[in-house]
């Protein structure tokens, strides 16, 4: 099967409407769209940090 493209909340999307994969392939496609959701988050929190001073 081939890797889920798109940001982490579209790659959680095509997991849920897609078929169910094996457990290795979903387990990999759950964590990178985590790990996608936890680095925007980082970014969020820098975005406020920066605009925090006006």
């Amino acid at each position: 099967m081939d890797d889920l493209r798109g940001t982490a909340t579209e790659r959680l999307a095509q997991l849920r409407a897609g078929e169910p994969g094996d457990a290795a392939w979903l387990h990999r496609q759950l964590v990178a769209a985590l790990e996608g959701w936890e680095a925007s988050e980082d970014q969020v929190q820098e975005y406020r940090e920066a605009r925090e001073d006006y």
